[in-house]
């Protein structure tokens, strides 16, 4: 996964593949720009195309998937995303 951060709540995010994690406090929605994106979250998988959504609450586990050619996506954080925020599972 490469990350162009552009503030704390948004961001562009090239993925080909992320590992499962979850956010103590933030509410992150992904909209694809390119690609097709498959998402695990909560237990519950999701094929993303070219302007499709999907909106990730706190605690919910999830990662990603491009299906073909990395997938580009746009993500919105509220609050602002922070490292400390984030966990990566083992």
């Amino acid at each position: 996964e490469m990350v162009a951060k552009i503030t704390g709540e948004r961001a562009i995010a090239i993925i080909e593949r992320s590992e499962p994690h979850f956010h103590k406090e933030i509410t992150e929605t992904h909209r694809v720009l390119r690609g097709s994106l498959l998402v695990a979250r909560a237990g519950e998988g999701f094929v993303l195309k070219v302007s499709d959504s999907i909106t990730i609450t706190p605690g919910q586990i999830n990662h990603s998937k491009a299906l073909g050619d990395p997938a580009w996506i746009e993500v919105l954080c509220e609050p602002a995303w922070r490292a400390i925020r984030h966990i990566v599972l083992a």
